[in-house]
Order: structure tokens, then sequence, then C-alpha cells
């Protein structure tokens, strides 16, 4: 199977909230997904296979820090190497805005998906107690940084 990596635009909002329907128990609405689009501070890029988006990343850059927000792709097109290819795509632009790390979070039993990330550099860096909600669940908190470091430093607020 082949596919095509693009940038998405508010017109693919309806594709995208079919799959957050698929693949999330707590979905992302149409309107929800367009507002993020149109922001200005995102990026969202979609597989499309024959014409048919299979997949979608999207994240939000500020400030040199960027949230991957979701990564989802169609159970028909599951372990095909889109999850992977859209992830690599979303570094390399990331990368292009001089970010220095990036953040996501990752329900704690999604071995696959952490597996993944693993393999694309991120390591765990925080656990968000009862994040996920149908099912409720923890979140692990993985970063990846581009100074090579794997060292995660609090932060911290008080004044020297």
């Amino acid at each position: 199977m082949s596919f095509e990596i693009k940038r998405l635009s508010e017109e693919n909002s309806a594709a995208v909230a079919e799959i957050e329907k698929l693949c999330f128990s707590n979905p992302w609405s149409e309107a929800t997904v367009s507002s993020e689009i149109k922001s200005g501070f995102s990026d969202f890029f979609g597989a499309f296979s024959e014409g048919k988006l299979a997949g979608y990343i999207g994240g939000r850059t500020v400030a040199g820090e960027t949230e991957i927000f979701n990564v989802a792709v169609s159970p028909e097109f599951r372990r095909k190497g889109i999850a992977k290819a859209l992830i690599e795509k979303f570094i390399g632009t990331v990368r292009e805005k001089e970010t220095q790390v990036i953040f996501l979070e990752v329900r704690a039993s999604n071995l696959p998906a952490i597996a993944l990330y693993e393999k694309n550099g991120f390591v765990f860096c925080g656990l968000r107690k009862n994040y996920y909600t149908n099912p409720t669940e923890n979140a692990l908190l993985m970063r990846l940084a581009f100074d090579g470091s794997q060292e995660f430093e609090d932060w911290d607020d008080e004044e020297d």
C-alpha cells in the first residue's frame, strides 16, 4: 500500500474528526479540529491512500516547545508504517521552526504507541495520574529534546 503525506487544511477537518471518532474515546469535534488547524500555531499532516485520509498527526509550537496533540490511524490502515511516517514528517517540520523539545501524552496501556515514540527518540519524563477518561487511565508524558539531552529538569518557579 502506498500513501502520501500532505499538510492538512481546514477542508480536511471533517475527515480528521471521523478518524478521531474511530480512534479515541473522547474525540475532538470537527469545529475543534478546524479551529486548531487555522490557529497559525499548529501543524497538521495527513497520510492519504488513494485520496482517502488514512491517518493524521497534529501539534502546536509555542516559544520553542511543541506539543503533539494526537497521532491517529484508521483501523483499516494500521500496521503499514503510516504513524511512523507521520511522526518523522512532524519532527522534521518542527525542527525547522527551531523547536527545542517536543512533548506528548500517551495512555500507559498503549504499548505499541509507546514503543513507536521510543524508536523516534522520545523518553519518559512524567506521569499524569487519571489523565484519560473512558476508561480512566494514567498518561505517560514523553519528550524529545533536540539538544540530545535525555535528562529532564524539573521546572522550579521559586525566585533565587
